[in-house]
Parts: C-alpha cells; sequence; structure tokens
C-alpha cells in the first residue's frame, strides 16, 4: 500500500470520498453533527460536502430509509487511520438503545464508509479501496456526481451515470425553496445548512476553527391558551437555530401563529437518548438550541430532564425560560389550603402501585397531592382514591386556561359519581386532567 502526500494540486494530504448514513433517530441532525466532527479533526479539511439524499436499504427491505450524504475531505492520514477515526466517530454516537443503555449488539446510529481515496488500490483483511460497493450502490455513488463530477476511482475509472445501477433514490438534496415547508424538508436542511454556513467556502479549511459556545434554551410553551407565552421564550424560539420537541405538529401550531421559522426537530422520549450524540456535538460546533414539551414546562412529566441533566454534563450552558405550567395553575385554581403540596407525575396505571402510592402518602401531613392523569384512567383512578381516602376533598382541573376550562371538587366518591352520570348522558370527558387531593384538614 503507498501513500502519497500531496494532492494534484500540491496541497498537503490526499483527497478521500467519505460516506455518512443514518436511519435512526433524526437522522439529518445525526448527520450535520458527524460532519462536523469528522472535519474538525485536525488531520481533515472539507473540500466539499453534498447535501442529504433519502435511500432504500440495500439488503433489508423493512429497515427505516436511510439518510445519505458524501464528504469530501483532504487528509494527512493513512487509509488505516482514517479508517480508526471513522470507526471511533461511530462509537461515539453510539448504537441503538432500548430505553436502559445502548444494546451492545444493537444498530449504529451511524455508518460511515471511505469510498475511496485518492491513488490508493488496496486489498487487504483490513481495509479494501475502492470500496466494494461503490459501483453496485446507487446511494454511494450519486452524491459523487453532485460534488466531484470529475473524479477518478482508483482503478481509473471515472464516476458517471454509468455507475449508477442498482438501488433506488428516493429524492435528492432538499432545494432552498422547499426548505422550512414541512417537516421532512426541515429534517433534511439540517445537513445542507452546514454544506452553506459553516462550510461555505470549500477552499478554506475548517480544522481548528474556534467557535462560539453553543447553549440549550428551555422554553415553557402554553399549556392551552396560545397568548400564555412570554416574550423570551418568543425571542429564543426565534433566534434559535433548531427547535427540538416532543411532537412537531403540536409546535408548528405555536411557531406558526406567532411567525417563527425555526427548524423544529422531532426529539420525544423514544427518540432523545439516540438524538443525544448528535445534539451535543450540534452544541460542540456553537449553536444555539432550543428545547419544548408539548405543553407546559420541559422537564415536568416529559424527557426534559434527561436533555437538561446531559447538557450540563457535557459543559454546555441551560438557561430555563419560565411560563406556563399545569402544575402551578392547578394548584393556584383548586384553591386548597396547606402547609405544602406533593407532585407525583402521572398516577399509576396498575392499580396495585396506585394503592402503595397513596397509602404511603396518605402520611403526609398538611400536604397537597398533585397527579396528572389520562381521561381514559381518571374514572379508575377516582374509585381508587374513593376507596383508600374516602373524606378527603379532591379537585379536578380539566381544559386549564382552555375555552371549555373546567374545575370540580368534592370527594372522590362525588366525582365518580358525576362522571357516571355524565357518560350514561353521552358526555365524554375531555382534555388534560390534573387531580388534587387536599388533606384531612383542607
Amino acid at each position: 500500500m503507498s501513500k502519497r502526500e500531496t494532492g494534484s494540486g500540491g496541497e498537503a494530504g490526499i483527497l478521500a470520498v467519505i460516506a455518512l448514513g443514518s436511519n435512526l433517530g433524526d437522522s439529518a441532525a445525526t448527520l450535520a453533527a458527524a460532519a462536523r466532527q469528522i472535519a474538525a479533526a485536525p488531520e481533515i479539511s472539507l473540500v466539499a460536502l453534498s447535501g442529504t439524499y433519502t435511500s432504500r436499504p440495500a439488503h433489508v427491505a423493512e429497515q427505516p430509509l436511510f439518510k445519505n450524504a458524501v464528504m469530501l475531505a483532504r487528509t494527512t492520514l493513512s487509509p488505516l487511520e482514517l479508517l480508526q477515526l471513522l470507526q471511533s466517530t461511530e462509537s461515539a454516537f453510539g448504537r441503538v438503545r432500548d430505553g436502559e443503555g445502548s444494546v451492545p449488539y444493537g444498530p449504529r446510529t451511524l455508518d460511515l464508509d471511505i469510498i475511496d481515496i485518492e491513488g490508493i488500490v488496496c486489498h487487504g483483511p483490513d481495509l479494501t479501496l475502492p470500496h466494494p460497493e461503490s459501483l453496485r450502490r446507487a446511494f454511494v455513488v450519486t452524491p459523487l456526481l453532485e460534488i466531484s463530477p470529475h473524479h477518478v476511482l482508483a482503478d481509473n475509472t471515472a464516476v458517471n451515470t454509468r455507475h449508477i445501477e442498482c438501488g433506488e433514490i428516493i429524492d435528492g438534496p432538499v432545494p432552498e425553496s422547499r426548505q422550512g415547508a414541512a417537516e421532512e424538508a426541515e429534517a433534511e436542511s439540517g445537513i445542507a445548512e452546514l454544506a452553506h454556513g459553516s462550510f461555505q467556502d470549500p477552499s478554506t479549511p475548517v480544522a481548528g476553527s474556534a467557535c462560539r459556545a453553543g447553549r440549550l434554551s428551555v422554553c415553557a410553551t402554553p399549556i392551552g391558551n396560545l397568548g400564555d407565552i412570554t416574550l423570551r421564550v418568543l425571542q429564543a424560539l426565534q433566534d434559535a437555530d433548531v427547535v427540538y420537541c416532543e411532537d412537531t405538529r403540536i409546535t408548528r401550531r405555536l411557531t406558526t401563529h406567532y411567525h417563527i421559522q425555526t427548524p423544529l426537530r422531532r426529539a420525544d422520549a423514544h427518540r432523545l437518548p439516540a438524538l443525544l450524540p448528535a445534539l451535543l456535538a450540534e452544541l460542540e460546533a456553537g449553536r444555539h438550541l432550543a428545547y419544548v414539551s408539548d405543553a407546559g414546562m420541559p422537564g415536568i412529566s416529559d424527557p426534559g430532564a434527561l436533555l437538561v441533566a446531559s447538557v450540563r454534563e457535557a459543559g454546555y450552558s441551560v438557561e430555563v425560560l419560565p411560563g406556563a405550567s399545569a402544575l402551578t395553575t392547578a394548584l393556584a385554581a383548586a384553591g386548597i389550603k396547606a402547609r405544602s403540596s406533593y407532585f407525583g407525575g402521572f398516577f399509576p396505571r396498575k392499580t396495585g402501585a396506585g394503592t402503595r402510592l397513596l397509602t404511603e402518602l396518605a402520611e403526609l401531613e398538611d400536604t397537597t397531592l398533585v397527579f396528572y392523569e389520562s381521561v381514559y384512567r381518571t374514572a379508575k383512578t377516582l374509585q381508587l382514591i374513593a376507596e383508600l381516602l374516602p373524606t378527603r376533598r379532591v379537585v379536578m382541573a380539566r381544559e386549564l386556561t382552555k375555552l371549555y376550562e373546567e374545575v370540580l371538587t368534592g370527594t372522590a366518591g362525588d366525582l365518580v359519581e358525576l362522571l357516571a352520570q355524565r357518560s350514561a348522558e353521552g358526555r365524554k370527558l375531555k382534555g388534560e386532567i390534573v387531580l388534587l387531593i387536599a388533606p384531612e384538614s383542607g
């Protein structure tokens, strides 16, 4: 194996073509963060970066669609050293998680490959160049036409449309006119922004460049009435590079109402653990990220707590912008006089767990007990409270700050009878529910 110390133009290093792929979590954000991390290595200078495109998996049809991109870089690393760097980057992004942690042999969050290195022909147990799939898979070859139409592979064949024979390209890079038009376009714009923003001038080396420290803004959003939002939150959502949220459809109603064009990316409880490496890499690159829950204060019975803890542990700034909260609104509306309050999040789904919890909490003196509950389980939970704490006053707050806001009070038995009567009349319980249990003296 040989290694050129200079490229054809006399610049230090040799050209390498690197493929990036991801089909887990927010793939576009993962690709953007991975490209930044690779380009930040002191032995690598970025020459060009493709936009994202979508491809079908080559071998397993039931897999999710891939987001792909290709970068052309100049490097002073040997092929094996470059391969080790890419493998280290893959490891940093981890594998798919099962809720407890990474699955040891689960699918990788990020897939990196060397497609080709200038002037190298190598067939060995550790590395084979050109990449064995480079002439067979359309989703590997196609981006080369975009960023380097005259690139010559190591076997001296030019990359052109003759090599696009297998695989299926779903779409190409996102045109600027489409960015922000839909969730899919916004997700794909992440690496396009990287290409046209941080790497705007391909002739300028990226390695070693200084960047400002990134920060995370945790923003409270309305729990119902869209007017219940602070000026600080609106400014943060406007200024952020990306808004991460539980559900883009819900958050889009808010941002559309206030004419905010910041890209939205989904980061719910299932996606967030796999997104953390890419998100932290964005902060490393100096980006301003905002996080919102579907409604109310993030970190209260949603994945925001994991995000804040991870960002703080990594050493980045976190600012919390206060605002509406169903918890504090319900406490104020209940009119319960108590020295303290206990917030238990969502009430346990299983009867046994709920029984044990209420039995323990019944010992708390002069304390209001507060729980969130689903409309589908509210009647069952009230029945359990009626059995265990029959004399306590209970407040059920529903649809707070909305048009049909309702605050009902009585014993749990009273509320069970009321809901049963409404159900018999065909009036279904709707909306978000907060249950408050007063102390014996309340």
